[in-house]
C-alpha cells in the first residue's frame, strides 16, 4: 500500500508542481536545464516549503496544501473524507510524503 501511495502522489504532484514553480514540459536541452536549475534552487534549503519570506512560513506554501487536498480530500471516496479521523491532526508520515514527493 505504501508504494502505491507513493506512486499516486508523484502522478498527482506533478502538474501542480509544474504550475506552481513554472516548470517547462518540453523535452528541449534549454527547457530541461532551466529545470534543473529550478529544482536545485528549490531543494536547497527545503525552499519549496516556505511561504515567500522564510522567516516563520514553513510548511505554509500554496503547494502543500494543494497536493494534501488533491491526494486526500478531492472527493467522497479519498481516504481523508472516508475516514476524516485519521487525518486530524494531520499525520506526520503524510506530510513527510507530501515533502518527500515534491523534492
Amino acid at each position: 500500500r505504501g508504494s502505491q501511495v507513493h506512486g499516486q502522489l508523484k502522478t498527482k504532484i506533478w502538474p501542480l508542481v509544474e504550475a506552481i514553480y513554472g516548470f517547462y514540459s518540453s523535452q528541449s536541452k534549454s527547457a530541461i536545464k532551466k529545470n534543473q536549475t529550478l529544482a536545485e534552487e528549490l531543494k536547497e534549503e527545503t525552499n519549496f516549503a516556505f511561504k515567500e519570506d522564510k522567516c516563520c512560513r514553513f510548511l505554509k506554501a500554496p503547494l502543500i496544501q494543494k497536493i494534501t487536498n488533491t491526494m486526500w480530500f478531492a472527493n467522497k471516496h479519498d481516504d481523508g473524507m472516508v475516514h476524516p479521523e485519521h487525518f486530524k491532526p494531520f499525520p506526520y508520515p503524510a506530510l513527510a510524503l507530501v515533502l518527500a514527493g515534491v523534492s
